[in-house]
Formats: C-alpha cells, structure tokens, sequence
C-alpha cells in the first residue's frame, strides 16, 4: 500500500535501545512534562517512552524485536520495492550507553576539580548533549570525535546500521565537523590533551561504510551554512531548513532568489520537506491546511529528496512529541488526504525522478510576480509546474522552447496531471511569447505538453 501510494522509503524512528536513565528523566523532567501537558493533556506514564535520541546501544529496542527482526524488516520492504532508513545518532549518547565508561570518548570539563555546572555536566565533569546554542540535552552525554578510538567506534556503529538498511538519517550530522567542535568544546578539548584532528570524521566514515555497502544512502540533518560542508564529506543528501524557513515567511522574492541563486546540484542533493519530528506540524507553522498544502507544492516539485512525515498527509494540527507514544486525537481533513494521494502518485513517476528540472520565469502580467515555474523534462515527456505561492490569483506568461508541434499541427494538448483539464494551445506561441497560465492562490498546476 506505501509503494502504491508513490513512497519509495520508510523511515523507522526509535527502533535503537534506550536506556532507565533517559526514561526516568524524561517523566521527571518539569520542562518535558510541562511540554507534554500541552502536547496530549491528560497524559499518563505510560505515553512517555523515552527519547529516541538517547541511545544507549545500537541494538534493536527489545520492546520491538531484535536485529533480526530488523534485517526481516529490511528484505520485505525491499521485496515490495520500498527502502528502509534507520537513524545514528553521532553528537551524542545516552548517559547511560554502553560506552559511558570510556570517559576519553566523552567531552569533559575543562576543570579536574567538581563540582561541576550541573546545566552542562554531569557530575563526573562529562558534558551533557549540546548544540551549541540553547540548553544542553540532559538525557544525553557528548561524544568526543576529536578522540581516534571514538572514532573507530562510531565507524563500527555505522557499517552495523548499514548492515539492515538502505538508508542512514544521521541526526544533527554537522555537530561532528572539526569547526563546530572547535566552537563548541575547543577549551575542554585543549584541557584534556586532545587536538584538531587533520580529516573530518564524516569523510572517511562515509567511504568505509560505501565500501563493504556501496548502495546505502546518507541523509543529514544539518541547518545553515553547513550544507555544503556535508556535501563535499559525501552525503547524498541534507536537509534543506532555509527553503522551509523561507517558505514560512512567505516573502515571494527571497523564496524565488534562494531557488535560482543555489547551483542545480544543490538541489538534487538536500531534502526538502514542510514537516518532520523537529518542527511543528506543517498546518499550524502555516497557518492553514491550504498554505501547507501550497508549501509542499513548492518544495516536493523541486528536485532532490521528498521527505514527508506521518500525519502530514492527513493534514494534522497536534504535534507528536517524540517522547510520547501518541499525539491529541484530532479528525483527519479529508481534503487534505486526498490532495495528497493523487499529488505523491504523479511525482512516483521517472519524470520527477530521473528528469531534468528547469527554473523558468514568469512575466506579462502584473500578477506574474505571485507564481514561480519550473520544469521537469524526461525522454520525450515535459512538464511544467506553476505554483501561486501567495493568497491571491496570479497570471502571467512562460516561454516553452521545446513545445513542438505534431504532426504539423501547431495547436498542441496542454495537460493539468492535477485537475485532468485539457487545453488546445499554440505550441509556436508557448515557443515564441509563452504558455498563458491562470493559477488560482495556493494552487499548483503540473501541466504536461507535447
């Protein structure tokens, strides 16, 4: 049903073990639980299951399965054409991991001498989780890539993952890069005698894994301006924050210019999504069921990754906490449902896979500066994408070069895969002063053309 539906990879969030300690303080914790009172009021302590993203070790959680449910798992995804991700989680541990002992693969206090900041460390001066910006993550302990054994470990780790899945969500990926580790944990570092180490981790991670598992994919979690950086180390994809941001602020001329001025090969190498665990559900960081709806017009017609999450395509309002086993019970919208299943299944198709993508202006209408177009070409098929990103109807003209005539007739089938609207259009004119194109607000039109 998932392949039918126009999906080709199934994300299993949480299926690593956790540990008693990131249990306990996530139903302890005032600030969780004051988050969970929000969330799902009249929680109990049975929907709190602990953090996904405090592992403990990189077996099988043993209130799913085990490994080899996990490999079974794999075989009939693949079986039915789908792919499997599974998430590591490289900044940090849990406190309680199976490698907690092994203080040197840990950042410490620059200090021998606790007590120590209790916000940042734990009592024995190992450092909480952090970013490095906001509070530390007080469930989690922060490992030290600057340490050649961590390293070895990690490694180890990531041809375990590779060994049942197809694709690895690397969270918070950048958090390992030499610079932000400079930023981050320089002093303590420097304290304990480790230093900048020449390479990177993720390079020469990434190609050992590659060796023993050439077709594994990696995804990273990154946020500006490290995208780039991540790129070049060798993953095949990175989320793409500043194309939602911008989508959520809604300004049309910093949206059009950030997809113009970023190279094509960006592009096809970031994920673009308008939901996932980390933000708020994609209806209310919108403002609405429709403009979500539009933002994901924007960014699942572009090329690169399509990365959805549970619940946006029922059009949900109630964010998931993913400390909780269950969200706010809320209707599904139904409008929103079935936008999606026609919108995922027409860009299953090659085109929108294999294709070429194209950014095109739009002009001759003083509300051309509402739509934004693109096209994707593949073999002999075209299609162009209008999007109207704004809260009124827009119109204007896009040049066509390649619309052709058939068979000596000029007057050619103009397609909406959306609507199944058929027009008879001039395809000398869409060559010539372009394709004329209503759009209504917060609207896509896919229009295929011969």
């Amino acid at each position: 049903m998932i392949k039918s539906q126009g999906y080709d990879i199934v994300w299993m969030m949480g299926v690593w073990q956790l540990g008693a300690y990131g249990l306990k303080h996530d139903r302890t914790d005032p600030g969780l639980l004051a988050d969970y009172a929000k969330v799902l009021p009249g929680y109990t302590m049975d929907d709190i299951i602990g953090s996904p993203y405090a592992i403990v070790n990189y077996t099988c959680n043993p209130d799913i399965g085990r490994d080899n449910d996990l490999a079974t798992l794999k075989k009939t995804l693949n079986d039915l054409g789908l792919s499997l991700m599974l998430d590591f989680v490289p900044n940090h541990s849990a406190v309680d991991a199976v490698w907690i002992s092994h203080i040197d693969y840990y950042i410490r206090a620059d200090s021998k001498n606790p007590p120590y900041d209790p916000t940042r460390y734990l009592s024995n001066g190992i450092a909480y989780g952090w970013s490095g910006w906001g509070a530390a993550w007080t469930d989690t302990a922060q490992l030290n890539y600057w340490n050649m054994d961590l390293r070895t470990v990690q490694v180890n780790n990531l041809l375990k993952i590779a060994s049942l899945c197809d694709y690895i969500r690397c969270d918070m990926a950048y958090l390992a890069l030499n610079d932000l580790i400079s930023q981050n944990w320089g002093a303590q570092n420097a304290f304990w005698g480790f230093n900048r180490p020449s390479t990177e981790f993720w390079g020469p991670a990434i190609a050992q894994v590659k060796t023993t598992y050439p077709d594994v994919k990696f995804l990273a979690e990154v946020y500006d301006p490290w995208q780039e950086a991540l790129q070049a180390q060798g993953f095949d994809f990175t989320y793409d924050k500043q194309l939602y941001d911008k989508l959520g602020d809604g300004n049309l001329d910093n949206l059009r210019n950030y997809i113009k001025g970023r190279p094509l090969s960006f592009h096809q190498r970031s994920a673009h999504f308008v939901e996932n665990h980390d933000e708020p559900r994609a209806a209310y960081f919108f403002g609405s069921n429709m403009r979500a709806d539009a933002a994901a017009m924007v960014s699942m017609t572009m090329p690169g990754m399509r990365f959805y999450y549970e619940g946006q395509q029922d059009g949900y309002f109630n964010k998931l906490d993913v400390h909780l086993r269950r969200a706010k019970p809320e209707e599904i919208r139904t409008g929103v449902q079935a936008f999606y299943a026609k919108f995922v299944k027409i860009l299953s198709d090659p085109l929108f896979h294999e294709g070429q993508w194209t950014y095109l202006d739009v002009f001759g209408s003083d509300e051309a500066w509402r739509l934004m177009a693109w096209k994707w070409s593949f073999k002999n098929r075209k299609v162009l994408c209008v999007i109207n990103y704004s809260d009124n109807n827009g119109s204007g003209r896009v040049i066509l070069p390649d619309a052709l005539p058939v068979n000596g007739n000029d007057m050619i089938n103009v397609t909406d895969l959306i609507s199944g609207n058929v027009w008879q259009r001039s395809a000398k004119e869409m060559q010539t002063t372009g394709l004329f194109v209503v759009v209504n607000y917060w609207s896509l039109q896919m229009l295929e053309y011969d």
